[in-house]
């Protein structure tokens, strides 16, 4: 409980109610409750996506709306992370010169280019999902948080850590083959629960192995860029796999809707 308490501190701005003790073991064995976080949020996102529904009746400032409440529920942790990752990958440089471009707290262009685009392509991809396909926001949102983050338990249990320190390192050396296992199951049956009561095509559950699959992909390509995953490559991932969620369930809309 200290381990998931300390993961919820952490990784999102969420009140908890108490300080929990801090743990590196704890904090680290919890990564495999880190989709828990993604289906907290997401339940949130719904709530305040539901409230708003009494008032809002534009689809596009509900998407923005919900995008805002998002990045105020994780501090927006995982987009810093997003940022350096692409700082540091496309400087072209050496993995060392990547790995202290990544440390640095300034933004360069690259971070500043695909925060851009991530926000404007996300923002699309809900708006044309309720106006061409009649699926909200706010049930996208019930399955996007979670399905990502699924994606750092993989890139943990993936590849190494890239550097000899740092807050992530407990998260890789803590996540094993069981710890995947749990992460996927939970996943699973969260994503079972959201399709049958809102009565959602269960083909949606098949993103899952697909994202997983990419996440594996992007954990060996941080690998061979800069030996391993870092605090900032695990958050990149989260931001990268929700915008493939939401893609996917675009495209599934457009084949079976």
């Amino acid at each position: 409980m200290n381990g998931i308490a300390l993961l919820f501190k952490f990784m999102t701005r969420l009140p908890i109610g108490f300080e929990p003790k801090f743990e590196s073991d704890s904090l680290g064995k919890s990564m495999k409750f880190f989709p828990v976080v993604g289906m907290v949020m997401g339940i949130i996102l719904f709530i305040f996506f539901w409230l708003f529904s009494h008032f809002i009746y534009s689809s596009m400032l509900m998407a923005v709306l919900l995008v805002i409440i998002e990045v105020v529920l994780t501090g927006g942790l995982h987009l810093d992370g997003l940022a350096d990752t692409f700082d540091g990958i496309f400087s072209y440089r050496s993995k060392q010169k990547m790995l202290e471009i990544m440390k640095d707290s300034r933004l360069g262009t690259n971070g500043g280019l695909v925060l851009i685009l991530y926000f404007i392509l996300k923002v699309a991809l809900l708006y044309d999902l309720d106006v061409t396909f009649g699926v909200p926001s706010g049930i996208v949102f019930l399955l996007t948080p979670a399905f990502a983050r699924l994606n750092s338990v993989v890139n943990c249990y993936a590849a190494p850590y890239a550097r000899a320190t740092g807050m992530g390192k407990t998260f890789v050396d803590n996540t094993n083959g069981i710890s995947l296992v749990i992460a996927t199951l939970l996943t699973l049956i969260y994503g079972f629960i959201i399709c049958k009561v809102f009565i959602l095509p269960y083909i949606l559950l098949g993103i899952i192995p697909v994202l997983m699959i990419l996440g594996y992909i992007f954990a060996k390509l941080m690998t061979r860029k800069i030996g391993g995953v870092t605090g900032d490559t695990l958050g990149a991932v989260v931001e990268i796999s929700e915008i493939l969620v939401i893609f996917m369930i675009y495209l599934c809309a457009s084949l079976f809707v």
